[in-house]
């Protein structure tokens, strides 16, 4: 018989309030033990789950986030290194990582998918300020955009909350100067912002801060924005849709394999998958291979293999 350990956000924006009886019902109806803990939004999830694991982790052959990135990233941040899978429940407003690795979004298919047949993937993290995170973290326009977006506003508009408070925040935004250093290479950069990124998504997998990144190659991607004017981010924006990134004089991009630091006298927020991480400066170091992750067959998700499914493994 499996067991799971789910950690559901009930304020997550696609319905996490409603999501515990479809978990409790399908769970239950597959066999599976299962113990679910709701978050308050006070505690640290990577805390949660690893003092779960420390209790008794023989009896947990899954953790599952029930929630968006945020909640994501935080349950990934207690399993790290531990080699029991995520599984992931998207009830999130953009829920980018499930959208990169195929997950389905609706939660009966996504819970069908824990309990049938699946995959698992190794994929690689970020780890800054003790925590852990999967997709990406920035300083800059995008800090300001999760910052600033109403959460009522995400709850009923979605993804293009973010859209609509990026271009109301865009209006007078000027470029800040930052000392950027990876993996020790230290350069002073005039930039609009700057992304650390693991997951090149912004928001959706056809949309990318840079075509190169993958979720497993054990190196982050620094993505350094330049602009100015509204005519510079209609280009960078055009350069995103048609794949061109590489072609466009407003990116710069650099490679890190163990390090990236960013300091700025600016008081500009950080973020990271979606959650406000605090001010500068910010430290990134690359942690390859951290968590497995349960995801559809023969998918894998964007430059990840299939290894053995869930219940071949446990």
């Amino acid at each position: 018989m499996t067991s799971a350990f789910i950690v559901l956000n009930p304020v997550a924006g696609n319905g996490g309030s409603r999501a515990k009886p479809a978990v409790e019902r399908h769970l239950a109806g597959a066999g599976w033990t299962y113990e679910i803990y709701e978050t308050t939004g006070e505690e640290q999830i990577d805390d949660v789950v690893r003092r779960r694991l420390q209790d008794n982790d023989e009896d947990v052959d899954l953790c599952v986030a029930a929630g968006g990135d945020g909640t994501v990233s935080g349950v990934a941040g207690g399993l790290a290194q531990t080699g029991i899978p995520l599984g992931i429940l998207p009830l999130g407003t953009a829920n980018t990582f499930a959208r990169e690795l195929g997950i389905p979004l609706q939660t009966k298919a996504a819970l069908k998918l824990l309990t049938e047949d699946h995959a698992l993937v190794e994929v690689d993290a970020m780890a800054a300020e003790e925590r852990l995170f999967l997709l990406n973290v920035s300083i800059g326009l995008s800090g300001l955009m999760i910052r600033d977006t109403d959460r009522m506003d995400k709850r009923r508009l979605g993804r293009a909350a973010y859209v609509w408070t990026g271009f109301r925040k865009l209006f007078g935004y000027e470029p800040h100067q930052f000392l950027l250093t990876v993996d020790g290479d230290e350069r002073l950069v005039n930039a609009s912002e700057i992304a650390i990124v693991n997951s090149g998504a912004l928001g959706d997998p056809s949309l990318r801060w840079t075509t190169r990144v993958e979720l497993n190659d054990g190196r982050i991607d620094v993505c350094v924005m330049h602009a100015r004017s509204l005519l510079d981010y209609l280009s960078l924006a055009a350069a995103v849709a048609l794949r061109r990134q590489a072609e466009e004089p407003g990116i710069d991009h650099y490679i890190a394999e163990r390090r990236v630091v960013v300091k700025t006298e600016s008081d500009l927020p950080v973020q990271a998958d979606g959650e406000e991480l605090g001010k500068p400066p910010v430290e990134v170091s690359v942690m390859a291979g951290a968590v497995r992750v349960v995801v559809p067959q023969r998918t894998g998700g964007r430059g990840t293999d299939p290894e053995a499914s869930l219940s071949e493994g446990t």
